[in-house]
């Protein structure tokens, strides 16, 4: 289910229509609430995609869904930090909603209406997210930690295989900071207030960051034209589709 880029740009609600329910696009200021990288863990669990994982360990977890494998972390007193960011960031999408975590569902209720995540809209779910957050495909690089033996063992991998790629990127994964940069840069290169900045949503701040960077790189690359500069690389017009 593509997204309308203009819901995704004004930051409105977005209808979850399986569950009856709207999703609440969270502020910047609402995601440092729980801190950037607890953000990141738990949306990258609530993607979770079996099929991300190695394909001898997709052969054990055959006759189960993702949703399934999802519950069941859910639904385990054990290797909990999961289960607590991934709760934070339910807090964030539905507001006015108190949550009780059921063997088969994620029960929602609000004043006079109740509904649930379940295995029938689970993937709606996943799809409104992953455009959301500008993830993509979504969770290749998840991390979760079931209780039971197999899962403990994938998730271990993922855990190791996320570490390596930021050790080679020369990056501290406790301490990633991805629109506080943004926020930075564009607070600087733009003139805007912080203030102001923190009131963006995910697709907001990406939006314009990406625009900010193709006007930059076009206007240099004008100047050049313009003080004669020869065999220059073709750059994108800034005011052209991202």
């Amino acid at each position: 289910m593509k997204l309308d880029p203009l819901l995704l740009q004004t930051g409105e609600d977005i209808p979850f229509s399986q569950a009856r329910l709207t999703i609440h696009q969270p502020r910047l200021k609402e995601i440092s609430y729980m801190g950037e990288t607890n953000f990141h863990i738990g949306s990258q669990f609530l993607l979770f995609n079996k099929n991300k994982l190695p394909s001898e360990d997709i052969l054990n977890l055959e006759d189960q869904s993702d949703f399934d494998i999802f519950m069941s972390v859910m639904n385990s007193h054990e290797r909990a930090i999961h289960k607590t960011d991934a709760l934070m960031i339910l807090a964030l999408l539905f507001p006015e909603a108190k949550f009780k975590i059921e063997a088969d569902k994620i029960l929602l209720q609000l004043e006079n209406f109740s509904s649930s995540i379940n295995g029938a809209n689970f993937k709606e779910f996943q799809d409104i997210i992953a455009q959301m957050f500008c993830l993509g495909e979504g969770a290749e690089d998840g991390q979760y930690n079931p209780a039971d033996d197999l899962a403990k063992k994938i998730a271990d991998k993922l855990k190791k295989r996320k570490e390596k790629m930021a050790k080679a990127k020369g990056e501290n994964i406790e301490n990633v900071s991805i629109y506080g940069k943004y926020m930075s840069i564009l607070s600087v290169g733009l003139g805007k207030d912080k203030n102001e900045l923190k009131e963006y949503t995910i697709p907001q701040i990406r939006d314009e960051f990406e625009r900010f960077i193709l006007k930059q790189n076009f206007d240099a690359y004008i100047a050049a034209r313009l003080a004669g500069a020869q065999n220059l690389e073709e750059v994108k017009n800034w005011m052209e589709d991202l």
